[in-house]
């Protein structure tokens, strides 16, 4: 038993022995070096903090000594050194010993300044550190912080505390405390500071790179909020964080907050994920272009990305819209992908193949339309190329091997275009069947206004009488005189009588209303589907042209620069809001009872809005002109009458700039055709064709059929133009 004592104990002496002898051995393999000490001067008993390498385990085994007089070492760590300046100590090398080595760490100074904490020790220009310490007050001269050697502004101070605020740039580096010509370094500040984020646009997963300094290396100290709402910290090293965006990222400023500290920089944008509209030519062999174009791009080409089929394009140029992409060698047959930083967009198919269709010239038209189809790999021998609208076969008048000369067929509808050569076949794009055609002309003489009932009879305005017109274009008196004579009377169709009607309009039930009268009096009158004519109301004035009808089939009217006025069912007029212009034509209320109507001449270049109160939805009161855009960034010249169409848009005409154009309920304008596609001037003329090809002359009046056909009387051509969209 006394033996098996005498083992056990002799083994664990023999432990501790090789615990000891190993510990040694590592402390004299690591080399004593010393990074920084603070403070660098003080009184007798200041702490000083040593950071370095290589120190003995135990504090007995470290000798310090300032200038030659030995220092107590309070405490010890693998990197940190603490001690106590020695009473009898004096200013000169600090020195420190350990494991048979001997390192100079610097000079140490004895006076009255000295610095025993410094806090925070990290953070962006503009905090506020307080120092603790002794001797910072002065009769001769204020006291000095620099940070990193640059001066920081001093708000507080007595002789034992000061706080400072960090100054702009000042990086990282020791903190100095300056009195009467005297200084004391201590310990490093990191400075905190966020130079850029990349990308600054992006969705929920994108990875941002936070370029910057005084980040933390453990990825898991550093704080990232997008706007109040935390990302996840992918790498981090003291100048570059990556950072994934949270699930519910919303736009405002990215900052990172490290040790408490929050560092604010600049905004990120949260944009939806890339949308594809075209993309041209859906095939081609390897080393050709191909062009995306579509909506919320980078402008910056390496935050997009554009597979084929798996295999990644490069991207030659970039911006919001539009992407220019180099095809692949080895696509192959395969799905396009696209990625905006980190957000992904299913493409459509792509085929790497020696054929392609790029473009289409016009790109909308009717029946018999030519068309310049580019591309690559058509034959060169017409009848090669087998050419389809929708699927309908077309003519192809002549080829080359980058462009076919062809005409539509008469049955040409909304579709793609794809052409087809030996055993190869090329999907291109939309062609739309869309342009203008003359429905009528040369029968009316001098028409104004237009209106259409359900079945698709169109009514006009010409001499004295309501003019029908049929979808077939047969032209008949509806109501009035046949032979045009003027007066005042009710009735049934040809006994009725009417004195210079200027507006027509119709309700839901097909009745018509029309704006009727001369200088002295005016009427609105009402012609029921059968042509029974009554006056609705009697006015001793010249009223302007305005009349609308709601939902409901309540009538709105215009008095000369007063605004609109609703009709009562008593037959007293009340007028809406205090509005001052006159109404040009026709009005349209949409379900809500919102009343649009043009305003009509150079000086009134816009669309109104009514309802409790007058504004413009469109254009700009001040400045006539001839530029799409959204609300006042829109320029009109004298848009006049207005027309719904079925999916509740806006549509107008402009008699200035002699074309057809497109409001929105939310005021976004949009050329649709005229002026032979110039869009800058007054021009004017009478042309069919694709909607950059036609041109009208003094337009007046304007409807809409069920289709969404636009009708318009072109009324300084005495025809009814009619515009295909669909």
């Amino acid at each position: 038993m006394i033996m098996k004592y005498f083992i056990y104990l002799f083994l664990g002496l023999f432990v501790i022995a090789t615990a000891c002898k190993r510990d040694k051995q590592e402390e004299l393999k690591m080399t004593l070096a010393v990074k920084s000490f603070w403070p660098n001067s003080g009184k007798a008993g200041t702490i000083i903090t040593i950071n370095g390498s290589g120190f003995a385990r135990r504090a007995a085994d470290n000798e310090v000594t300032f200038n030659g007089e030995i220092a107590k070492v309070a405490d010890v760590n693998d990197t940190v050194l603490t001690v106590l300046a020695p009473e009898k100590g004096t200013s000169g090398q600090l020195i420190i010993k350990a494991s048979g080595k001997q390192v100079e760490a610097g000079t140490y100074t004895y006076q009255n300044l000295s610095m025993q904490g410094v806090s925070p020790l990290n953070g962006p220009a503009g905090t506020n550190i307080s120092v603790h310490g002794a001797g910072f007050s002065s009769l001769s001269a204020p006291a000095k912080v620099m940070v990193n050697g640059k001066e920081a502004i001093i708000t507080t101070v007595n002789d034992t505390f000061l706080i400072a605020a960090v100054p702009v740039g000042a990086g990282s580096g020791p903190v100095k405390v300056i009195v009467d010509g005297k200084e004391v370094t201590g310990p490093v500040f990191t400075f905190q500071n966020i130079s850029k984020i990349k990308p600054l646009k992006g969705g929920k997963g994108t990875h941002v790179t936070v370029s910057g300094e005084g980040f933390s290396t453990v990825a898991a100290e550093n704080s990232i909020v997008f706007n109040g709402k935390p990302g996840t910290v992918i790498s981090a090293t003291g100048t570059e964080l990556v950072v994934a965006t949270p699930d519910d990222v919303a736009t405002g400023p990215l900052s990172v907050t490290v040790n408490g500290e929050k560092t604010v920089g600049p905004v990120f944008t949260v944009v939806p994920p890339p949308v594809l509209a075209v993309v041209t030519p859906l095939s081609s062999p390897a080393g050709k272009d191909v062009t995306i174009t579509g909506n919320y791009f980078s402008i910056e080409k390496d935050e997009n990305e554009v597979s084929f089929n798996g295999v990644k394009g490069v991207v030659k140029s970039a911006d919001e819209k539009q992407l220019v992409i180099t095809v692949p060698a080895g696509a192959g047959t395969g799905n396009m992908k696209v990625w905006v930083n980190g957000q992904e967009t299913g493409g459509p198919l792509f085929k790497e193949q020696n054929l392609g269709v790029i473009k289409l010239s016009p790109d909308n038209g009717l029946a018999g339309t030519v068309v310049t189809i580019t591309g690559i790999g058509f034959s060169l021998n017409a009848a090669d190329n087998q050419v389809t609208f929708n699927g309908v076969v077309a003519t192809v008048l002549s080829a080359t091997e980058t462009e076919l000369q062809v005409q539509t067929p008469a049955t040409v509808s909304t579709g793609t275009v794809n052409v087809r050569v030996s055993t190869l076949d090329a999907t291109g794009p939309v062609f739309r069947r869309a342009g203008v055609m003359t429905f009528l002309a040369g029968v009316l003489s001098a028409p104004t206004g237009l209106a259409i009932d359900k079945a698709g009879n169109l009514y006009t305005l010409d001499q004295n009488q309501v003019k029908k017109i049929t979808p077939n274009g047969d032209v008949s008196s509806f109501a009035g005189s046949s032979s045009g004579v003027s007066g005042h009377g009710d009735g049934s169709a040809a006994s009725a009588l009417f004195n210079d009607p200027k507006t027509i309009i119709i309700d839901k039930q097909d009745n018509l209303y029309v704006k009727d009268g001369d200088y002295q009096r005016s009427y609105v009158r009402k012609i029921t589907p059968d042509g029974d004519v009554t006056t609705l109301v009697n006015i001793a004035e010249r009223l302007p042209g305005g009349l609308g009808v709601d939902k409901n089939g309540t009538i709105f009217l215009s008095r000369e620069y007063q605004g609109v006025y609703k009709l009562e069912a008593s037959g007293v007029l009340t007028r809406i809001g205090s509005g001052y212009l006159s109404v040009p034509q026709q009005m349209v209320i949409d379900d809500a009872g919102v009343i649009y109507y043009g305003g009509g001449d150079y000086y009134n270049p816009f669309i109104h809005k009514v309802s409790a109160t007058y504004s413009i939805l469109a254009g700009d009161q001040s400045n006539t002109g001839y530029t799409d855009g959204q609300g006042n960034v829109a320029r009109m010249g004298s848009p006049l009458g207005v027309a719904f169409d079925a999916a509740g848009n806006i549509i107008f005409i402009d008699d200035l700039n002699q074309s057809v154009r497109m409001v929105t309920p939310g005021g976004l304008v949009t050329t649709i055709t005229g002026a032979g596609g110039t869009y800058q001037s007054f021009k004017s003329g009478f042309v069919n064709g694709t909607l950059s090809e036609a041109y009208f002359k003094n337009m007046n009046g304007i409807c809409v059929d069920k289709d969404g056909n636009i009708y318009v009387m072109d009324a300084g051509n005495s025809a009814i133009r009619k515009i295909f969209l669909k």
